[in-house]
């Protein structure tokens, strides 16, 4: 529709025709709408304009008046003289005025359907009404009008379809809003099917996603399962090891025996991450700067280096037991990669926020976004003196995803890395 109108030719404006002038020289006003018309005193004889005396002929006869009396200049070519075709008479113009014996003069109409003779582009008409002389201009209206009154139409229109359009639309998102929604908010414990509804695609889709998230929760069973009865298998050799790692010499005893514990503690690491993503949490309020303090407290006494900061009473919803672990697997990374940990803990934007700083090393900028992936450890030759199996920081991101927050992992400006785990505050 804008290309119809911008593009293509504004349509032309009607004629206007000798009788149509006449009235408007008798009353002053146009009867057309396409034309305005301007008037006053005197003879006007405008430039660029050509003489029309046949058109002036066919208007002083509607006029009643002599030919000399009405002089008539058109802006485009002056009609020429016509004859009839084939088949058609001589039309008469009624006008006022003519005489009272009912001849009336006759004039060439040309097949124009008994309308006379026509204006099509601007003109200059003066007559003479008894001593003076009067003038009148025509002007066609441009094609600002027509686009005015397109434009306005297309406006309204798009108006009266916004509204329906509008519904129409909101019907078919607002469940896929929905639906993104709970997908969202879908993790491991919280395995109930979401809502079908909406449209008959939208409910194929949540159908798609519920039959995926069923089959994706098998898949973790299976896993977790699998896991914990290897862990719990390994443990009674380990047992039988033991008891017969006593009949050893002592020297090879005491590092056989520090393999297996070892084994050991790489078992209930394992069993750890496995559980981390199945149990059940109880959250209550809890002043997380004296459970960090407590925390700190007690790795110092087992003669670990680590700081903390006066921090500030800060309350947040979660498992004490929980949170201890979490934060406990981070500091104990920094300690064990770096020799060191700082603790500090602060408040932005609704959130707690704890900060574990160490004076090592670093990681890798490449390295950053995978180091609390399962298994993943920073240290690539994965010697046992200098870490774990790489499940430490895996076991505190799952707790800390099912207490709200997140960790960020960056690299110190002085050297060294800082962890931040960030929780919600309590409200």
């Amino acid at each position: 529709m804008l290309a119809v109108t911008f593009r293509g030719p504004p349509p032309h404006a009607r004629p206007l025709t000798m009788d149509e002038v006449a009235a408007a020289i008798r009353t002053g006003q146009s009867e057309n709408s396409d034309w305005s018309l301007d008037r006053g005193q005197g003879v006007k004889q405008p430039s660029g304009m050509r003489p029309a005396p046949l058109l002036a002929k066919a208007l002083a006869l509607r006029l009643g008046v002599p030919e000399q009396n009405v002089r008539l200049y058109v802006a485009g070519p002056a009609m020429p003289a016509m004859g009839p075709r084939p088949g058609e008479g001589m039309a008469a113009f009624p006008f006022p005025g003519s005489p009272k014996n009912g001849s009336r003069p006759a004039f060439p109409m040309a097949g124009m359907g008994g309308r006379g003779p026509m204006l099509h582009d601007s003109f200059t008409v003066s007559w003479r009404n008894g001593d003076h002389w009067s003038w009148m201009t025509g002007e066609r209206h441009g094609s600002l009008r027509w686009y005015a009154i397109t434009i306005s139409l297309m406006i309204l229109i798009f108006a009266l379809l916004l509204g329906p359009a509008y519904l129409v639309a909101r019907r078919i998102t607002n469940p896929i809003h929905r639906l993104a929604g709970r997908v969202t908010a879908v993790s491991m414990e919280r395995r109930e099917p979401l809502p079908v509804e909406g449209p008959p695609e939208v409910r194929k889709l949540g159908q798609a996603f519920n039959r995926m998230q069923a089959q994706l929760v098998g898949h973790v069973a299976e896993r977790t399962a699998m896991l914990i009865a290897i862990a719990h298998d390994l443990r009674t050799p380990m047992m039988r090891l033991s008891f017969r790692l006593e009949g050893l010499p002592e020297k090879d005893r005491a590092k056989a025996h520090a393999d297996l514990e070892e084994m050991r503690a790489m078992v209930t690491t394992l069993l750890d991450f496995v559980r981390s993503g199945d149990e059940s949490l109880v959250m209550l309020r809890i002043d997380l700067a004296a459970l960090v303090e407590a925390l700190a407290d007690d790795m110092t006494a087992m003669q670990s280096s680590v700081t903390m900061a006066d921090p500030t009473r800060t309350i947040i919803l979660g498992d004490a037991a929980a949170l201890r672990r979490c934060i406990a697997n981070v500091v104990d990374n920094a300690v064990r990669y770096a020799g060191n940990a700082h603790l500090s803990l602060g408040q932005a934007d609704g959130h707690a926020l704890l900060r574990v700083e160490d004076d090592g090393p670093g990681v890798s900028p490449d390295h950053l976004a995978r180091l609390s992936e399962p298994f993943y450890r920073g240290e690539a030759s994965r010697n046992r003196a200098t870490g774990g199996v790489g499940l430490g920081l895996s076991i505190a991101r799952s707790i800390m995803e099912k207490h709200g927050g997140a960790m960020l992992f960056e690299n110190r400006d002085g050297g060294g890395l800082r962890v931040t785990m960030q929780f919600p505050l309590a409200q």
